[in-house]
């Protein structure tokens, strides 16, 4: 099966929701205009991609896919390293766009569901989905998490050395601390053993 551009698995969820081609292609270029800023080195249109590969495999256990979708292309709208409200803001920007397209049930759960990719909980079973794609970088080969671990860096290449392992010693530490990172059966069984790994083989060198 031939696989969808990111560009076109957004004008198929779009066209689900609405006809208007010209408000469909002014978001999508929204989209892709926020996730190429140039500082983005990791949570960028790959990142999507990334996503949407778990998403595709994982379809059916979803409850509301289409909603699903939506917050995977909006979880990271608003990236900025200096700020602890990112996931705020994207849900915010999220709603703003979508609040003429869905109804505010769909959109209250998008929000909580971008939320849940920072706080990393969530008692409903899409958003633990979601949580768990986001995350599956954690658990994938050491080659693979030490490339991601680059490019994480050099996305706070403006952040001092010394301050940017303070900050990443917590940020390790407090995964490595947690019964389960990952928070449902399949990725747990999947991916958990080496994200253990790969956060405790990182955290031992800085």
């Amino acid at each position: 099966m031939k696989k969808l551009t990111l560009q076109k698995r957004f004008t198929d969820l779009l066209s689900r929701f609405t006809n208007d081609t010209m408000l469909i292609s002014f978001l999508w270029k929204s989209i892709e205009s926020k996730y190429t800023e140039k500082h983005r080195t990791y949570h960028n249109l790959k990142h999507l991609e990334e996503l949407f590969s778990y998403f595709d495999d994982y379809k059916t256990h979803l409850e509301q896919s289409d909603i699903v979708a939506f917050s995977i292309f909006y979880h990271d709208i608003i990236y900025n390293i200096w700020k602890k409200d990112n996931e705020e803001k994207s849900a915010d920007f999220a709603l703003e766009v979508l609040n003429t397209l869905l109804p505010e049930l769909n959109l209250e759960i998008i929000k909580e569901q971008i939320i849940a990719t920072k706080t990393h909980e969530s008692e409903h079973l899409d958003s633990q989905y979601l949580i768990d794609f986001d995350l599956a970088i954690l658990g994938q080969s050491s080659e693979v998490y030490q490339q991601y671990s680059k490019l994480i860096r050099t996305e706070y290449k403006l952040v001092p050395n010394l301050l940017y392992k303070q900050g990443r010693k917590k940020v390790l530490q407090h995964f490595i601390d947690k019964p389960f990172i990952y928070k449902t059966d399949s990725f747990i069984e999947k991916f958990e053993q080496q994200a253990k790994k790969n956060l405790q083989n990182e955290l031992n060198q800085i």
